[in-house]
C-alpha cells in the first residue's frame, strides 16, 4: 500500500529544515521571544542600566569596521562583554542576523601550512614565531594590539611593538629591524641557513606586502 513520500524527502524538495517544519500543538506555547533590551554596566560609575538591542548593533558595526578586531560572532560577543554588556552569542547571533550582519562562511584557501606541528629548533635564530594578541584599554576605551617576534630556542623576544592598530606594514618594519639586529650579525645568509617563520595566518601576516617581503 501506498503510504505516501518520506518525510526527509518532501523536506528537501520543499527545501525546508525539520526546525522550519516544526509546528507546535495547537494551545501549546510558543518560545519564549528574545528581549528588545539589553543590560549594560557602565564602566566607570558601575552602574548597571537596560539599553535598547539598536546600541548593540551599532556597537558591533563599529567593531566590525575595525580591520584588526575578528569578525566572528562568538569573537564580538567576549568583545560585548569586555565593554560592559551582559550578553551571550545567541543573542549576538541573532542581532546579527536580523540586521544582515553575519560573515559569509570562510572558504579553504591555498595557504601553506606547518607540516610538523612540534617546534624543536637546536640553535638559536632558526625558528621564529611571531604573533599578535590584543586587549582592551579602560582608560581609552579602545583595543590596543601587541605583535611579538620571539626566538623559540632562547625564548628571547627579538622584537615587539603596540599599537591601537596593527597592520601588515607595521609587521614589516618589525622584521626589517630583526633582520638588521639579528640575523645579519649572525651571517645567517652566508651560511646558508634556512630560517623558518612560524604565525597564525592571521590577515597581516597573510598580506601580500609581507609575502613579498619575505
Amino acid at each position: 500500500m501506498g503510504l505516501g513520500m518520506r518525510r526527509d524527502d518532501c523536506l528537501s524538495i520543499a527545501q525546508l529544515s525539520k526546525h522550519q517544519f516544526y509546528q507546535p500543538l495547537s494551545g501549546q506555547k510558543v518560545g519564549r521571544q528574545g528581549t528588545t533590551k539589553t543590560r549594560r554596566k557602565d564602566m566607570v560609575t558601575s552602574e548597571v542600566n537596560e539599553v535598547d538591542n539598536k546600541e548593540v548593533v551599532d556597537e558591533i558595526v563599529a567593531m566590525k569596521l575595525n580591520p584588526d578586531l575578528p569578525n566572528g560572532y562568538r569573537m564580538l560577543t567576549r568583545n560585548l562583554q569586555m565593554v560592559g554588556y551582559y550578553i551571550n552569542h545567541k543573542k549576538v547571533y541573532r542581532l546579527m542576523f536580523l540586521h544582515m550582519l553575519l560573515e559569509d562562511p570562510r572558504k579553504r584557501t591555498g595557504r601553506n601550512f606547518v607540516t610538523y606541528g612540534r617546534v624543536a629548533p637546536k640553535e638559536p635564530l632558526r625558528l621564529i614565531e611571531m604573533d599578535i594578541k590584543y586587549f582592551w584599554i579602560h582608560g581609552t576605551r579602545k583595543y590596543a594590539f601587541v605583535l611579538t617576534i620571539l626566538d623559540t630556542f632562547t625564548r628571547y623576544v627579538l622584537s615587539w611593538d603596540v599599537g591601537y592598530a596593527m597592520k601588515a606594514i607595521q609587521v614589516k618594519a618589525l622584521w626589517e629591524h630583526v633582520i638588521a639586529e639579528y640575523l645579519q650579525p649572525a651571517n645567517i645568509k652566508a651560511q646558508e641557513i634556512a630560517v623558518e617563520i612560524r604565525n597564525d595566518n592571521g590577515k597581516q601576516f597573510s598580506a601580500s606586502i609581507l609575502s613579498d617581503f619575505f
